[in-house]
């Protein structure tokens, strides 16, 4: 298990090598997916740091605080070392979701993950930042990939 900066900064990285900008949000919505797909695939916590439910979703305060002086902005490159720190089999994990959805904007991204029946929906109260315990996380995750197999299936 890794801390959630090293996560995010390999995401970062992986992005960058597309030429890829990311934003704060975007960051921390991939962040939370992947966190939610290595339960649910790889049945491993990628990191150790909390996740609550904020008013906009998901927020892992650590990486929140780390990045919010960008706000809107792209985190620039230049801000991005090189070199990946993390091992072959969760690099080669983090490149399929920045494959799959560091296309997708921070809104878009925030709103599947705090969506009705997500584990953010499950313990969102406002004005409290609850946190989002992984089984929640998992179940859900696990959830969405039975739903892929039976249509996958069905094709």
């Amino acid at each position: 298990m890794y801390d959630v900066i090293t996560i995010a900064d390999t995401i970062l990285k992986l992005a960058k090598e597309k030429g890829q900008s990311l934003t704060p949000m975007q960051l921390m919505k991939l962040v939370y997916i992947a966190h939610g797909w290595s339960l649910a695939l790889r049945e491993t916590d990628l990191f150790g740091e909390r996740i609550e439910a904020w008013r906009y979703g998901p927020v892992i305060p650590d990486l929140y605080f780390a990045t919010k002086r960008w706000g809107r902005q792209s985190i620039p490159f230049n801000m991005i070392d090189d070199g990946i720190n993390v091992d072959q089999e969760t690099e080669s994990f983090l490149r399929d979701v920045v494959n799959n959805y560091a296309h997708i904007d921070g809104i878009a991204l925030s709103h599947m993950t705090h969506k009705p029946s997500t584990p953010w929906s499950s313990v969102y109260v406002d004005g409290l930042n609850a946190v989002i315990p992984d089984n929640l996380i998992e179940s859900h995750y696990r959830q969405l990939l039975n739903e892929r197999s039976k249509i996958t299936a069905s094709n």
